[in-house]
């Protein structure tokens, strides 16, 4: 599998927020095995604490939905998106339902996955989410490109039509 993170410019950083210490530990060296910067959080509190701190910005969040007895995953959701709504958030849960997933996803959560997983399916969902960046990112610098070739090719078209009345012009005065 091709690790995108080392294609992307500049180091992603990912926040994983879980109660279950070993899983926690597991998925953080894991993910700086792929060449991510990876903090994390032990609860709920923690991550929100963390989010709103603003000394880190965080492009991705995995975070476990069921953490007692603080704030939930879908807490840390709602407050990753409200401070940061470029932050990407996943959604990893041990008790999954289709109305926790549908309620993920309507908060803005960018995938759910349900424990157990694997840990390439981290890996894939983070390549995921840097993909998604790098096209926004190739769109906007297209965009850009488009306006300054439309920009030129207006002014373009006024000249040759500057040009044109000139030699009808000049057509014309030979003509009489």
């Amino acid at each position: 599998m091709v690790n995108i993170a080392e294609l992307f410019p500049g180091k992603t950083r990912i926040l994983v927020v879980d109660d279950d210490s070993d899983l926690r530990l597991t998925l953080c060296e894991y993910l700086e095995s792929r060449n991510f910067t990876v903090s994390s959080a032990r609860n709920g509190s923690e991550a929100v604490t963390l989010l709103q701190s603003r000394k880190h910005t965080f492009d991705i969040i995995f975070t476990d939905l069921m953490m007692p007895p603080g704030p939930d995953g879908m807490e840390v959701l709602k407050a990753a998106k409200q401070l940061n709504p470029l932050s990407y958030v996943v959604v990893m849960t041990g008790y999954s339902s289709i109305e926790t997933a549908i309620e993920s996803i309507r908060c803005g959560a960018f995938d759910y996955l349900t424990k157990p997983f694997k840990l390439a399916e981290i890996e894939i969902v983070a390549n995921r989410i840097l993909e998604y960046l790098i096209l926004i990112d190739d769109n906007k610098r297209l965009s850009s490109k488009l306006a300054m070739a439309t920009e030129k090719s207006t002014t373009i078209d006024s000249r040759l039509e500057r040009i044109e009345y000139l030699l009808s012009s000049l057509v014309t005065k030979v003509s009489v």
